[in-house]
């Protein structure tokens, strides 16, 4: 810890073991900050337990591992005031965290030319801390693993397409990704969302220009393909933007008082990702952390069971992915128990049926930006690969594309077929052979690295790719050619370079006539369900479960106005911090009963909820622009449509509450308080 995180040390309440002004004071000047624990926060005889069981030589309860992750909403660089903070905590807790997330915006720049691939204006770029870690300067206090967000190196994260570690500890999760942690699934999906891109393929290739400098960031549908031939559990899934109508689904009242620039869109039902929706229905992972949007935001979604055509769909995928692995490995497996994913009673593909939403703020004094909790874990805290995800990166090779036009999917990318079972097979072959699964320490400086006394005050755009040894390394491990160099593309005409061995389909016009025929049941489909298409285009995507009421939205209240930019998505502007805080202070002084939210950016005169946000959000600090984390924001939610709502309206609010006090007691959405 620096000195400038030691400064000002004083005692802490009983109560709470971590006060959020101490750290604030010490990291940022500012008399506030907003540092929140799950399974941390006990009382003194409780906290003297735990340290006595740490001391004795292992964080175990009820016959697995305990690990304490710290997950953070936008990095934008400040790894040095995150990793300090967690020192603070750790020091205090006398409990070591063992994992750290980000959420995207990690900014993971080495030098100035990588300055240069970072979408936002020039007057904002600034290189922050990460090149100390890339440079060996300092080492990162925990291992962390973060994804991709709208500002980002991208060639640096290019060279690391599949993942790797972007410095000494610091594992980045890849486009598409998912690794095991403590024998926890971790899986997530860099970038976000641009419906105008979705369907292409990753044609930027350096030097980039203004264009593909963003575009390279936008989600495509391959990645969402991949992710979604998973078919075991995911404990936490990680993803930049927010799934679409996920606000639904929490405080909506609360949400749309911090931020009432996002009431068209929430009310419309087109604020966030609708390939992330897809993901959050397919996978249904126990936990998911998003970031973005610059707010603390918690929600809750119970999924509804799995029909009989989808257990048809998936138990031949989940059973090729678990068949080929030795029978002791199996007994292993089923004595640590399916993980937390499916600890509500799933199937393949999926894990419970409940699903904890969290978004985070990002890295400024006074700011909800980290959330930290404890959970089971079946293994000890070691970054591995997963067995699963590598089968899939080897069946869904050949379908790469580094062309601008869209290149067919399997089943228009609905199918979830899984991994083929040969690739399951060589995977566990290459793994055995290995003797370990543990994902190995080989980060390699393939980039000089910024040097303050060079005196050099702006980089140059790269002009050529850069082959990752690591990447190289992991395609060689999995028997595929190196696919990622757009001039290769060229050299092949625009061909891909075609699938691996024995590979099946993919492709084609059997591909695109079974494609176009899963289209039109799944439009059908979403017709039955009451899922029409948005004006803005999106695919018609849904949190709402078939058979239940869909998040009502507003009713249509004459001409359509022009809706203002959402100031957290646009490509311009959305990292310029000084703006961003001068419109939050001008938000009506805790922005109580008041209309709109001050943001002087056109978002017209939508009367703000303020009031009533702060008082059924309970113990509120000061307004609701500081926020709760009751059950209010646990997934109560008030609907956004006011009052007078309809009969189903009324009849999904009374579910929601129910499912809200149901889980009132979790400790991930209850307030530390001040």
């Amino acid at each position: 810890m620096n000195g400038f995180a030691a400064r000002r040390l004083s005692c802490f309440t009983s109560k709470f073991n971590l006060r959020s002004r101490e750290v604030s004071r010490q990291l940022f000047g500012s008399s506030r900050a907003r540092v929140h624990t799950n399974g941390i926060a006990r009382q003194p005889q409780q906290k003297a337990a735990q340290r006595n069981k740490a001391a004795a030589g292992g964080k175990r309860g009820g016959g697995n591992m305990k690990v304490t992750i710290a997950v953070e909403g936008c990095c934008h660089g400040e790894l040095d005031k995150i990793y300090a903070t967690l020192q603070l905590l750790e020091q205090r807790e006398g409990k070591k965290i063992d994992l750290l997330i980000c959420c995207g915006d990690f900014q993971a720049v080495r030098n100035l030319d990588d300055l240069e691939t970072m979408a936002c204006p020039p007057k904002y770029r600034a290189m922050q801390t990460f090149y100390k870690y890339y440079s060996g300067e300092k080492v990162a206090p925990f291992p962390t693993i973060f994804i991709g967000g709208n500002h980002e190196a991208a060639n640096h994260l290019w060279e690391l397409y599949y993942g790797g570690w972007a410095a000494p500890n610091i594992y980045f999760l890849g486009f598409a990704g998912a690794v095991r942690f403590g024998g926890l699934r971790i899986a997530g999906l860099s970038g976000i969302y641009k419906q105008h891109d979705f369907m292409r393929g990753h044609h930027e290739s350096l030097p980039y220009t203004e264009s593909t400098i963003r575009s390279l960031y936008h989600v495509r549908d391959f990645e969402v393909y991949r992710l979604m031939q998973m078919t075991q559990p995911v404990d936490i899934f990680l993803s930049h933007d927010w799934p679409t109508n996920i606000a639904r689904y929490g405080n909506t009242a609360q949400l749309l008082a911090r931020k009432s620039f996002l009431r068209a869109e929430v009310e419309s039902g087109s604020l966030g990702s609708p390939p992330a929706a897809q993901l959050l229905a397919a996978l249904r992972p126990a936990y998911w952390f998003s970031a973005h949007l610059h707010t603390k935001f918690a929600a809750v979604v119970q999924h509804p069971p799995l029909t009989h055509q989808q257990h048809q769909q998936q138990a031949p995928a989940a059973s090729a992915s678990t068949s080929g692995r030795p029978a002791g490995q199996q007994q292993a497996a089923a004595a640590a128990g399916p993980g937390p994913g499916s600890a509500n009673g799933s199937g393949s593909g999926g894990g419970g049926s409940t699903t904890r939403f969290l978004a985070l703020d990002k890295c400024l004094p006074g700011r909800d930006f980290l959330q930290v909790m404890e959970l089971d874990a079946p293994g000890p805290p070691e970054l591995h690969y997963d067995p699963e995800w590598l089968a899939v990166l080897r069946t869904t090779h050949h379908l790469t594309n580094l062309g601008f036009k869209h290149a067919p999917l399997p089943g228009m990318g609905a199918l979830r077929a899984g991994p083929r079972p040969e690739d399951v097979e060589f995977v566990r072959q290459v793994l055995a052979a290995r003797g370990t699964s543990r994902v190995p320490d080989n980060f390699a400086v393939t980039a000089e690295p910024y040097n303050p006394a060079s005196g050099q005050r702006r980089g140059r755009m790269p002009q050529r790719h850069v082959r990752n040894p690591q990447t190289v390394a992991l395609l060689e491990m999995l028997g595929l050619p190196y696919n990622l160099d757009h001039s290769d593309h060229v050299a092949r005409g625009g061909v891909p370079a075609g699938p691996p061995a024995a590979a099946a389909g993919g492709g084609g016009a059997a591909t695109a006539a079974s494609g176009l025929a899963a289209a039109s049941a799944a439009a059908a489909t979403a017709a039955r369900n009451g899922l029409g298409a948005r004006p803005s285009g999106r695919a018609p995507l849904s949190l709402a479960p078939p058979g239940q009421p869909r998040p009502a939205a507003a009713p249509a209240a004459g001409p359509v106005a022009a809706l203002p930019p959402n100031p957290e998505e646009i490509d311009l502007g959305d990292l310029d911090v000084d703006a961003d805080e001068a419109d939050e202070a001008g938000q009506g002084q805790g922005a109580g009963g008041q209309a709109g939210e001050g943001k002087g950016e056109g978002e017209g005169g939508s009367s703000g909820r303020g009031k009533g946000a702060e008082e059924q959000g309970a113990q509120g600090e000061g307004g609701a622009g500081d926020g709760a984390d009751g059950v209010g924001e646990a997934g109560a939610g008030e609907g956004a449509t006011g009052g007078g709502a309809a009969a189903a309206d009324l009849q999904q609010q009374q579910q929601q509450q129910q499912a809200a006090a149901a889980l009132a007691d979790d400790p991930m959405f209850q307030s530390m308080g001040l």
